[in-house]
């Protein structure tokens, strides 16, 4: 599900702003881009996220500031780099400037990987947890449009269902009918043995009460699932599979059924891609 949030905290040394964005997905994957190095903080901040969010693709952006001025680089960490590139120098004979091997030294200097403070990490903290309850805030909205378009949906199924149960009665009752028709035609009573194997031999073939009996009770199955609390997208997921597959198996028994039996599918398709949103 898409959503996004914001999240802005400071101390006596850092300020922290915090962008979280998310779309969908069918599982959770955790992108964390910072202007420093985390170090071990990073791995927190995904299990932070773990704990708000549980599917979906999710982007994690922290804009981190220094509020104390500070050195772009480790003065003696310059030096000893500097050094280090001289005696290399003189080692292999290069030719090569002082200016060159200073200016090495300085961007060298300047990849620092300071562990965040203890400090830092409360800022960081705070102002994680902030864009990700906006996050939920607006995970939520766009959840309650979700949820009233996959009720339209549902509803569209119901009523495609009736549609097949009423006309699936009068499918077998013009059956009957035309093998009492043909029956009469050779001089046979309906009665007869061999017309009344034929019949529920055609019957037993074409007959999809049991089909119509389950698509319609993975149907309330869907509903009741939808109105239930926790981790419930896969399981709408797997209940839209089973409809598909019941009604592939109508659809063939039952091939007068056809129109009725793509507009299923085709609804059940559209729904397997709103489920995709759900946790």
């Amino acid at each position: 599900m898409t959503g996004v949030g914001k999240g802005v905290s400071e101390g006596e040394r850092w300020k922290v702003t915090t962008f979280v964005k998310s779309v969908n997905g069918r599982g959770l994957e955790v992108s964390v881009r910072s202007d420093i190095f985390l170090g071990d903080l990073e791995q927190d901040v995904r299990r932070w996220v773990k704990e708000y969010v549980i599917r979906g693709t999710v982007n994690v952006v922290l804009q981190i500031e220094t509020k104390l001025p500070q050195s772009p680089f480790d003065l003696q960490k310059l030096e000893s780099i500097l050094q280090s590139l001289k005696d290399v120098k003189e080692k292999l004979s290069l030719n090569v400037s002082d200016d060159t091997l200073f200016m090495i030294s300085v961007r060298l200097a300047g990849e620092t990987k300071e562990e965040p403070d203890e400090e830092l990490r409360s800022v960081l903290t705070e102002s994680l947890q902030m864009a990700l309850r906006e996050l939920v805030k607006s995970r939520e909205e766009e959840g309650r449009y979700l949820k009233e378009d996959i009720l339209r949906r549902v509803k569209l199924i119901s009523s495609l269902l009736e549609e097949i149960g009423e006309k699936k009665d009068a499918i077998l009752q013009a059956l009957k009918e035309k093998v009492a028709e043909r029956a009469r035609e050779v001089g046979l009573l309906q009665e007869d043995p061999t017309v009344m194997n034929e019949l529920l031999f055609l019957i037993s073939r074409m007959d999809v009460s049991e089909e119509y009996t389950r698509l319609k009770a993975h149907l309330q199955r869907f509903l009741d699932t939808l109105e239930a609390e926790g981790d419930i997208g896969k399981k709408l997921d797997f209940l839209l599979q089973e409809m598909h597959r019941e009604i592939t198996t109508l659809g063939n028994k039952m091939p007068e059924l056809s129109h009725l039996v793509v507009d299923l599918k085709t609804e059940i398709e559209r729904l397997r891609q709103q489920v995709a949103n759900v946790e």
